[in-house]
């Protein structure tokens, strides 16, 4: 998960404060949210996962959905930008008394963009107290400035939005992401999300909080709170339009390139009740990365 494992970009930023290489991946799964930090410059990563969600309106209307997702990420041009795509294939059942109804396809198709605007270790460094081990433990404040990126990315919407069939082909996506690193081991990551921005009809704004906590080298866990602030559809406020959902889960790096996820989620909302629950694989390609550490000069 892309924060649990940022120990290592945390521990790098002070030494190397031009990079974002971390030695071990950095991954946006298993939770919804974007850290702030890319992948680094040449890296190409590979996120994919199943998701399985139940949403119950009543016991004889219940929607099942069979999702794949898929991201893709790859560092160029500058340490700071990363170009990414996301995609979600779908298989979805709707169960209404008597009706039912079965549909698969592109759910969702976005391309876009993410760069670090700003980089708090960049700047800052912890300085050690060789006289006191007491003021060395003490929380360091600066911590909680967060580092800062912005995206921006193209949505293709598909017949395949059951939901909202008739948003439109086309729409503008936008966030903006701020990640603090508490200590070595937790950190906590917010996106601030818009979508379909430049079409008031179908505007929708939400957010996402992420909680992450390093369990040891390989262990690390999440919680989540993802909800709206509004969302339209046809310029008319939706009635589930101040849904939220809350998620958990689990980590587990098998080698500093390849890390496994499971997750589990549910709403907070009972119109409908949704419950979630996936796994997924995160995998980069590795390189030869010239790093000097400043100590050792």
């Amino acid at each position: 998960m892309k924060n649990l494992f940022y120990t290592s970009l945390f521990l790098f930023a002070v030494s190397a404060s031009q990079a974002q290489y971390t030695k071990e991946i950095n991954t946006n799964r298993p939770s919804s949210s974007m850290g702030a930090y890319s992948v680094s410059k040449g890296i190409f990563q590979i996120e994919g996962g199943y998701l399985y969600q139940n949403d119950e309106f009543h016991t004889e209307k219940i929607n099942t959905h069979n999702n794949f997702q898929l991201q893709l990420r790859f560092g160029e041009v500058w340490e700071q930008l990363e170009f990414i795509a996301d995609l979600q294939f779908t298989s979805y059942n709707l169960t209404d008394y008597d009706f039912n109804e079965t549909k698969s396809g592109f759910k969702q198709l976005n391309f876009g963009a993410k760069y670090l605007i700003y980089d708090h270790y960049k700047y800052y460094v912890e300085k050690r107290n060789v006289y006191s081990w007491k003021a060395n433990q003490r929380f360091k404040w600066g911590r909680l400035i967060p580092a800062v990126a912005l995206y921006a990315g193209a949505q293709f919407n598909t017949p395949h939005n059951f939901y909202y069939p008739e948003l439109p082909e086309t729409g503008l996506k936008a966030m903006i992401i701020a990640q603090q690193h508490w200590s070595h081991r937790f950190s906590i990551t917010y996106n601030f999300i818009g979508e379909h921005i430049t079409d008031n009809a179908f505007a929708n704004y939400s957010y996402i909080v992420t909680a992450s906590l390093g369990l040891g080298d390989r262990w690390s866990v999440f919680g989540e709170h993802q909800g709206i602030f509004s969302k339209t559809y046809q310029s008319t406020l939706i009635p589930f339009g101040k849904e939220a959902m809350v998620k958990g889960g689990l980590t587990f790096k098998y080698h500093k390139n390849l890390q496994f996820d499971a997750f589990a989620g549910t709403s907070l909302e009972n119109t409908p009740h949704k419950i979630q629950a996936g796994i997924g694989v995160s995998w980069r390609n590795h390189k030869k990365y010239e790093f000097k550490d400043p100590t050792e000069l």
